[in-house]
């Protein structure tokens, strides 16, 4: 496996804001590591030349936003032209095959659980919980649908302690949406082809591109060092299922400051490269064999996994389903269930991918791993349980912040 700091390609961004018009969605089985970088010299023409061009694009984006501010779409009429053929979450599938009364029952039962959990409702509508060892069962159980919009921010503000500020963001949402920023060329570009089987997102400029283009130009404007960056578009049309557009908007806020996000997507992508350390040295620790072969073939983490950090794993790497579990588990302990989750794939796909050379692997690795729901959660539950009681992460971490400063 390679060691961090050996990696000799520049460290300077590709993706970020205008530079890339890699899909959000179809094309991100093409992401690696190598392909998020361009020199310097590249990157300071870039800038050069977008500062020549200013006035005009700043009179192209007020244009691309009134298509967007203008369009006035009828969602009830979005709904009724594909509702017949999604899944229960809204994905267009073929193979849509309707719950079992059995299976409905149960989720009515666990949504009823949950209610019986909450301990009070907020001014705004969000609801508060009563923290416990029961309530962290049932995250790794599943949170039912009908309450993933609530838990999951109440567990990213840190059960609500982090929420003093959401009256002044929301207000900030309101007047940066009268704003425009130089990346809304590149949103615009990306928002076709980001959850585009999801009955959401399939209407251009209908409700839920609407949506995405509000919340993603918003923080752009927000955060403007990260301004907008493959992979976001991702994140928050995941948000957008589960949530209106200004509480999307929060809660990306509160994730990016929670979890550090800004490092995984400003220039140079600290948080990604010191990610792939990480996996590459837990797969080691706890699943050496399959480390060993992989090293053996050339295969390291920054070919397959860019897409999987980028993405916070919303970029088909797996099933919606086994996703949005994965997410749960993310919203209670934070960044950290994603290096487990990664480990966690591979070890599961152990046996396919000692077959596998390095071509081979990377077709595999770069689709949709189908993994048995239930067994992977356990999985990802027991190597977190156990890298924490071993310290693995915050070690690899502060051995990758010394390797970086040699």
């Amino acid at each position: 496996m390679t060691e961090a700091g050996q990696n000799t390609a520049p460290p300077i961004d590709i993706l970020q804001n205008s530079h890339s018009n890699i899909s959000s969605d179809t094309e991100f089985t093409d992401i690696t590591s190598q392909s998020l970088r361009t020199t310097q010299t590249e990157l300071s023409s870039v800038s050069r030349m977008a500062a020549t061009t200013a006035t005009t694009a700043y009179s192209a984006d007020m244009d691309l936003q009134k298509k967007y501010l203008l369009h006035r779409p009828n969602i009830a009429a979005e709904m009724e032209k594909w509702y017949a053929m999604t899944d229960r979450y809204g994905f267009i599938d073929e193979d849509f095959t309707e719950p079992t009364e059995k299976q409905k029952q149960r989720e009515v039962d666990r949504a009823t659980k949950w209610a019986g959990m909450v301990k009070e409702k907020q001014i705004d509508g969000t609801h508060d919980f009563t923290f416990s060892n029961k309530l962290v069962k049932r995250v790794y159980k599943g949170i039912p649908d009908c309450w993933r919009r609530d838990v999951w921010y109440y567990l990213c503000t840190d059960q609500l302690q982090q929420t003093k500020r959401d009256y002044t963001l929301k207000a900030r949402y309101a007047t940066l949406l009268h704003q425009t920023t130089s990346n809304e060329r590149q949103i615009d570009l990306d928002i076709p082809r980001t959850m585009h089987g999801h009955i959401m997102f399939r209407q251009r400029y209908g409700s839920g591109q609407c949506a995405l283009f509000n919340v993603l130009r918003a923080f752009a404007g927000y955060d403007e060092e990260v301004g907008y960056c493959q992979g976001m578009a991702n994140v928050v049309a995941m948000l957008l299922m589960y949530c209106e557009d200004e509480k999307a908007f929060l809660l990306l806020v509160h994730m990016f400051e929670r979890d550090n996000l800004h490092d995984l997507f400003i220039p140079g992508f600290p948080a990604l490269m010191e990610s792939f350390y990480i996996q590459e040295k837990l797969l080691l620790c706890l699943a050496p064999s399959l480390a060993n072969h992989l090293s053996r073939i050339g295969l390291t983490s920054d070919m397959f996994a860019t897409r999987w950090y980028i993405t916070l794993f919303t970029g088909g790497v797996v099933r919606y389903q086994t996703l949005l579990r994965i997410w749960d588990l993310y919203f209670l302990n934070g960044f950290d269930i994603f290096y487990c989750t990664a480990v966690a794939l591979l070890m599961n796909q152990k046996d396919n991918l000692l077959k596998c050379d390095l071509e081979s692997a990377l077709a595999f690795l770069g689709g949709t791993l189908f993994v048995p729901e239930d067994q992977i959660i356990k999985l990802i539950k027991r190597l977190y349980e156990k890298t924490r009681n071993h310290n693995y992460i915050s070690n690899f971490k502060r051995q990758y912040k010394q390797s970086i400063s040699l």
